[in-house]
């Protein structure tokens, strides 16, 4: 009896699939080939000037190179803002592409550590629009010097979520942070520390939409003081040139209302017995509050 022969169509089909996975891993192979002989530096100034050209603000890294197989490795991460204050820091943080997102458009996966906490999250990019989302995990305030430029300490670490996406050229999303571990923390006012005893709670809220952000509040919650900020930033370009229309609000404690000399500084916000009011305006780049 004669054996029954495949059906050509068939075998067409089978080997042009097999022709198409081959065609892939081929073309994927010279992809990450391409990117990794290209020179680390020249992806690392595109980045940097990017980020400027963008936000207005630098980032500087102790070593930058590429990671197999489609990712960028930062150590030393540092952010200034135009002035060269130092803003955030982060120890290493390492941005890969990922393929998978190929189909809905460019998405990138990040993962990081930060004063001994975990950062992760990931930048989409696509025909109907961008989005990023971060979360980060027990990471010690000591990674955010900006507050300690802007009088506030806290030792300690935080839990974050971001979720923003770009409607119209704008943000739109929420961020929300949530303080823990406490163990010390002194707000200055006019260079000039007022010790706030022990945190029992500090936590930031706050909204995009609108082309700004909305503060609904960053409020430290302590034993000798209740501090809140709050307010709103519109965003422009660059964006430490957004200017910001917030107010401070501190609610002392009937123990710190006794230590007249501290708050001796305070008098002329305070609107009674027991609460100041201190406005706050400028710009992101530079806050000049009415101290």
């Amino acid at each position: 009896m004669e054996k029954r022969k495949g059906s050509p169509g068939r075998s067409f089909i089978g080997k042009l699939a097999i022709a198409s996975v081959l065609a892939a891993l081929g073309f994927a192979i010279f992809g990450i080939t391409l990117f990794h002989l290209i020179p680390a530096h020249i992806y690392e100034s595109w980045f940097k000037e990017t980020v400027r050209g963008r936000t207005g603000f630098a980032v500087e890294s102790a070593s930058f190179d590429t990671a197999f197989p489609l990712a960028f490795r930062l150590e030393g991460v540092k952010v200034f803002d135009p002035s060269g204050m130092e803003l955030a820091a982060v120890d290493w943080l390492e941005a890969g592409f990922n393929p998978m997102g190929l189909l809905s458009g460019l998405r990138v996966d990040i993962e990081g550590e930060a004063s001994g906490g975990r950062v992760s999250g990931s930048a989409r990019a696509g025909l109907f629009g961008s989005s990023f989302d971060l979360d980060a995990r027990g990471v010690g305030f000591d990674a955010l010097p900006a507050l300690g430029k802007a009088g506030v300490r806290l030792d300690g670490a935080f839990d974050a979520v971001m979720t923003v996406s770009m409607e119209g050229g704008c943000p739109k999303g929420t961020l929300k942070a949530r303080g823990l571990e406490f163990r010390d923390a002194v707000l200055s006012f006019r260079g000039f520390p007022l010790p706030i005893g022990t945190v029992e709670e500090a936590g930031l809220s706050a909204v995009f939409a609108g082309c700004g952000m909305r503060l609904d509040g960053l409020w430290v919650e302590s034993s000798e003081l209740s501090a809140r900020l709050k307010g709103s930033v519109k965003f422009a370009a660059p964006l430490p040139a957004s200017p910001v229309d917030m107010t401070l609000e501190l609610v002392p404690s009937e123990a710190m209302l006794k230590k007249e000399y501290l708050l001796s500084l305070l008098a002329p916000y305070k609107k009674s017995a027991n609460f100041y009011s201190i406005p706050v305006k400028g710009t992101i780049g530079s806050f000049s509050s009415a101290f």
